[in-house]
């Protein structure tokens, strides 16, 4: 599973999840059934688990797993142009909609917290992990157990400080605190392909996240810890992990042939934009009347109007890189 190249899998992963979020932002009445608590409300922490693989892939390869050339400037810079343009843009077309319908405009607010709209507070918490992931791969790297262990005890103390200091939620949602054993299952399964968590292991884990959920949705058990994102909480950790290694197991290699599977592929690769482009389009109530329309409208609609959207926006924004690119080496040439 220690490839570099670009792997069908992970970008199928993240098409079905984008989906997913676009499927659960809309309005529902009833977000606790079976239905949302075991699949739909799982993309985040699959998006997680996706990012903590990718991250070891692309440090390994452009940082040969050093912790200096992690956090040096040629490693940091072209994910910082990755998640900055688009979302600078995204920043500007707000303020833009903001001053069109007469609302308040609070720049440094959009800028620095993660903008308006459902799941605002993605770019933060990927923003911190820029500075937190080194250390977590250079611990998973060195002694898989210890290095998760440590994550898991980390997250684990991030909780339980939430509860203690009583963290406002909105400044909760904004950290990468609340996911780091997340992306730490996500760098082992890069890191250690050759490890293979025996059948008891992984029922043991899903059982106990299978147990929170029942307990939190089904039973409305409330815990000392974990009030904030239920649907999210670390032991959620617990419950999808072992599915996701399931998946890779079963499909890491597989590729779908035809146009719908390089068309997923595409959806995978810009499923960072369309998430930026379903937060507008939300929060701005962009499809009008139809949004409140009964689901089996309103959903297809918002995915049809979203993905391609986002597709769109994915383009154009690999084209204004391809042209910084082209600028600065003619620069370097004519300097």
């Amino acid at each position: 599973m220690s490839e570099t190249k670009r792997i069908d899998f992970l970008d199928y992963l993240k098409a079905v999840c984008v989906i997913m979020v676009i499927i659960t932002h809309y309005d529902w009445t009833d977000k606790t059934s079976p239905f949302f608590t075991m699949l739909i409300n799982m993309a985040v922490p699959v998006f997680m688990i996706v990012s903590g693989y990718n991250f070891a892939m692309s440090n390994r390869k452009n940082a040969e797993g050093k912790l200096k050339k992690m956090y040096g400037w040629n490693v940091l810079k072209p994910k910082l142009i990755r998640f900055l343009v688009p979302f600078f843009t995204i920043c500007i077309i707000e303020i833009i909609l903001l001053y069109i319908e007469d609302r308040s405009i609070h720049p440094l607010r959009i800028f620095l917290l993660g903008a308006y709209g459902p799941g605002s507070y993605y770019v933060p918490v990927m923003l911190q992990l820029l500075v937190i992931f080194p250390i977590i791969y250079v611990l998973v790297e060195k002694n898989a157990k210890l290095g998760i262990a440590a994550a898991g005890a980390a997250n684990l103390l991030f909780e339980i400080a939430v509860k203690v200091f009583e963290m406002d939620k909105y400044y909760y949602r904004l950290s990468i605190g609340r996911y780091l054993i997340l992306i730490a299952f996500g760098c082992y399964l890069y890191l250690h392909p050759e490890h293979r968590l025996k059948k008891y292991q992984m029922l043991l884990m899903f059982l106990v996240g299978f147990a929170y959920i029942v307990a939190v949705f089904d039973f409305n058990k409330d815990f000392v810890i974990f009030d904030y994102w239920k649907t999210t909480a670390m032991p959620v950790a617990f419950y999808i992990f072992p599915i996701v290694v399931l998946l890779f197991r079963k499909f890491y290699h597989a590729r779908i042939p035809g146009v719908f599977g390089s068309l997923l592929v595409w959806i995978g690769k810009a499923s960072y934009h369309i998430f930026l482009v379903q937060m507008v389009y939300y929060h701005f109530e962009l499809g009008g009347r139809i949004m409140s329309a009964d689901w089996y409208v309103a959903v297809p609609f918002n995915i049809l109007v979203t993905v391609p959207a986002g597709l769109g926006f994915y383009e154009l924004d690999n084209r204004f890189i391809r042209k910084l690119k082209q600028v600065k080496h003619y620069v370097k040439a004519m300097g």
